[in-house]
């Protein structure tokens, strides 16, 4: 083997969907997806396809494929040599085995001096259900989104494109077969100047409909509340789904929703016949090193046009003692998950409740951060905080087993998470809020909210926002309209993506020791 990874200098582009374009044809393509040139932050985009081995799991079997491909087809038709495995082993077990042997085969190879973040690995979506399996919560819904619990892809190529410095770059792993990167390096070339998306392509979706009607809904926020009051938990996150049927590309809706939605923590999965958007603000975990990151989201408000408006906005969220208190929660839910990988002493919260602005909200985002032990890898600290509780509840056992009670229907993807794992023992993920599963036919979105009380029994509505972005199929615009009903979507809107954050709570604020206390607190290292 080379001791050299492959690294080729490519034409960067301000908006990567020219070059994801360009690959879009090839098997199992994606994009890990900063949402430059219009999200506010991320620097990098990861653009890949045809991996040479394949990890799907469903029903508790995980199908594993290698894959062998027509060399002469690139950028055409693809033919294929296929041979399969069935495990039953742990879907993390099979993905941290496959990564770390990735990690040991590579420990050899020179670190590329611009320090990429993926220069070839593994790129995996992991559902909810596999967390809910982790916890052994039981399923008491139905699974109607036909996406498999896992699917994971051995890329030995990629192209990165670097928004900071302005380089983009074709990659790839020193066993990686240089005639592809040659090939893939021309239909670069030659897709580059064209235009990115085929006016042959269409999207369009049916009327979109909720599992759940408004009395409904409201009967389970006072089931949750009876919960909290009787101490079973004191955080629960909620959500309800939608779906509707729909024809075409997603691809196409795909590009329409980056645009209003852009996300530096996005992503689009071809699955083949099915497909994963997520325009996701969220990151779960990232590993650089033996550092460990995580940066959870609590607390929301929407923007505003008006830009003294918009900034009353963003104070109002900074000095939200009710905010602050659920961001709180789930920084010592992190804490704890993060122990369980992390060397003692060395987690610690070096940013609590700092505003980042997206182009539809402002959140409070907060840095947990800790230092992986020797004997732990990325996989390990994965599974060990899998599913992020911040889309949970606390405490996160509880509040999934109150989920499971009370959802309708399979999360399916939606909180689940999307990550890659690099050959160097690397790895970052997302948090799949925001996001949308095609399985084939039909399309399935969630809206999620969050119930909590702290010290006083009595709860009542403080803030519901909600927000719609309305798809017309037929003209292919997007528009955000208001709801008449916020706690509940009218089962006749026509639309592609929502996204909703519900907050109810006390009329009363935090204790005044809790207020003084939480900035002093998170100063030490814990």
């Amino acid at each position: 083997m080379s001791t050299h990874y492959h690294i080729v200098s490519i034409p960067y582009h301000s908006n990567s969907a020219t070059l994801f374009d360009s690959i879009r044809a090839m098997p199992f393509a994606c994009w890990l997806d900063s949402g430059q040139p219009n999200s506010q932050s991320g620097r990098y985009d990861i653009l890949s396809a045809q991996p040479s081995r394949r990890w799907v799991n469903e029903n508790g079997q995980t199908v594993i494929s290698d894959y062998q491909y027509t060399a002469n087809n690139v950028g055409n038709s693809y033919d294929t040599q296929t041979t399969t495995t069935l495990s039953s082993d742990d879907p993390f077990t099979l993905i941290k085995q496959a990564s770390e042997a990735l990690t040991q085969a590579h420990a050899s190879v020179s670190t590329p001096p611009q320090n990429l973040p993926f220069t070839g690995g593994i790129l995996s979506y992991f559902s909810y259900a596999l967390g809910r399996q982790l916890l052994k919560v039981d399923q008491q819904s139905p699974s109607d989104c036909l996406l498999p619990d896992m699917v994971a892809g051995l890329y030995t190529w990629a192209i990165i494109q670097d928004h900071q410095t302005g380089c983009s770059y074709l990659v790839g792993l020193p066993e990686c077969d240089n005639a592809l990167l040659v090939s893939i390096e021309k239909q670069i070339c030659a897709l580059a100047t064209t235009a990115h998306v085929s006016n042959s392509n269409t999207f369009s979706i049916n009327k979109l409909t909720s599992n759940i009607n408004r009395r409904q809904y409201h009967d389970k926020m006072a089931t949750i509340n009876d919960y909290i009051h009787e101490g079973d938990c004191y955080q629960v996150n909620f959500a309800q789904r939608f779906s509707a049927t729909y024809q075409g590309d997603p691809y196409i809706a795909y590009l329409e929703l980056r645009e209003e939605m852009a996300s530096p923590f996005s992503a689009f999965i071809d699955l083949g016949d099915k497909a994963i958007l997520s325009f996701s603000p969220e990151r779960f975990l990232q590993v650089t090193g033996n550092h460990v990151l995580a940066q959870p989201i609590k607390g929301t408000i929407a923007r505003d046009n008006d830009p003294s408006l918009d900034k009353d906005n963003a104070e109002q969220l900074k000095d939200s003692k009710k905010n602050q208190a659920e961001n709180v929660m789930i920084v010592d839910l992190l804490r704890n998950d993060l122990g369980k990988s992390c060397v003692p002493g060395s987690i610690h919260v070096p940013a609590l409740f700092a505003l980042e602005s997206f182009p539809n909200v402002h959140h409070l985002v907060s840095n947990v951060e800790g230092e992986l032990c020797t004997d732990k890898s990325a996989t390990d600290l994965f599974k060990g905080c899998f599913p992020g509780g911040s889309i949970t509840g606390a405490p996160k056992k509880r509040a999934m087993e109150i989920i499971e009670e009370l959802e309708d229907s399979q999360r399916s993807i939606y909180c689940g998470s999307i990550a890659y794992f690099n050959s160097r023992g690397d790895m970052d993920s997302n948090i799949t809020i925001r996001t949308i599963a095609c399985d084939g036919s039909t399309l399935y979105c969630w809206g999620g909210g969050v119930l909590w009380q702290i010290l006083m029994p009595k709860m009542s509505t403080k803030k519901v926002s909600l927000k719609l972005i309305q798809f017309y199929a037929h003209s292919g615009d997007l528009k955000s309209k208001p709801l008449t009903h916020p706690h509940w979507i009218n089962s006749h809107a026509n639309c592609l993506a929502i996204y909703s954050t519900i907050h109810l709570s006390k009329h009363h604020s935090l204790p005044p020791k809790s207020d003084v206390d939480i900035h002093q607190r998170y100063k030490m290292v814990h």
